[in-house]
């Protein structure tokens, strides 16, 4: 017997959570932008990053379903979202950059550069990652398959168990550093969101470089 009719409901779902545990813990930019927000959102800063990013993850799952996942196998699909991607990041890193700047951590205040908000941050820096999309065509296109399968209630599952390993990891990094951010001055936290900004634009870099590779090598 293959592997697909080896496993059960149960262990789509906890394989598809440990898979996605493994991919959470990666730094990249849905940690990153946590990590911004968690200073005026505080502890619920996690549920909201994964929930925009969970958003996003629920309409590929719902196009996979519909026999969508050829499309993601296209280099110049890759390569575009790449490259649009670095611009997005881009400009997430400038408004980090500028908030930096302002000195004022009051979490009610409304001139920050942050302005996207936590859900819509993980939505942005979810679609703004070619190797969220090249993990998707490769890893989740074949995990997908296995636990289709079980027809409708297979990918429900899959889907449940790969998105709570989001929920989990960055619930609890935004609560650790809640904790701590309590004890971070003004100076402090913007000079850890100027480090954020860099990582993003440093990100966004490499990004543009990927993409504009792929596209060039198609002509």
């Amino acid at each position: 017997m293959g592997i697909s009719t080896d496993l059960s409901l149960a262990a789509i779902f906890f394989t598809a959570f440990l898979l996605g545990l493994s991919g959470a813990l990666m730094p990249g930019p849905v940690m990153t932008v946590t990590m911004a927000h968690v200073h005026r959102r505080g502890a619920l800063t996690g549920p909201l990053v994964a929930s925009g990013h969970a958003l996003v993850e629920a309409i590929l799952v719902a196009a996979l379903a519909l026999g969508a996942g050829g499309l993601l196998l296209l280099s110049w699909v890759n390569g575009l979202t790449a490259v649009i991607g670095a611009v997005v990041l881009m400009w997430m890193a400038w408004g980090m950059f500028k908030e930096s700047r302002t000195n004022n951590t009051d979490q009610t205040a409304t001139t920050s550069a942050l302005k996207t908000g936590p859900v819509l941050s993980g939505i942005l820096t979810s679609i703004s990652n070619p190797y969220w999309f090249l993990w998707w065509s490769t890893v989740g296109v074949g995990y997908f398959a296995v636990a289709k399968v079980w027809g409708i209630w297979g990918i429900i599952t899959f889907f449940i168990g790969h998105i709570l390993a989001d929920y989990a990891w960055l619930t609890l990094l935004s609560t650790a550093l809640a904790r701590g951010s309590r004890l971070i001055g003004s100076k402090v936290y913007n000079f850890l969101l100027r480090g954020l900004a860099l990582f993003l634009a440093f990100l966004a870099t490499g990004f543009f470089i990927y993409g504009s590779r792929t596209i060039i090598a198609l002509f």
